[in-house]
């Protein structure tokens, strides 16, 4: 697992989720935002969708951290 994957696992983010209407996703990326802080770009299977961390906490089921 790369080194951005890993950071981000640090900081909360789960590694797969359930979302989006019920689709799993993996986290794939990051999306940079402004003052230094970011998004998650989780795979899903048509694309690709950013979240941030309280909108996975309060809108998708974790399957792995």
């Amino acid at each position: 697992m790369n080194q951005i994957i890993e950071r981000m696992r640090n900081d909360g983010y789960p590694y797969k989720i359930k979302g989006n209407g019920g689709h799993m996703a993996v986290l794939y990326d990051m999306q940079p935002l402004n003052g230094g802080d970011y998004m998650a770009i989780y795979r899903y299977p048509g694309g690709e969708c950013c979240h941030d961390l309280l909108e996975i906490q309060r809108h998708c089921e974790v399957i792995e951290q």
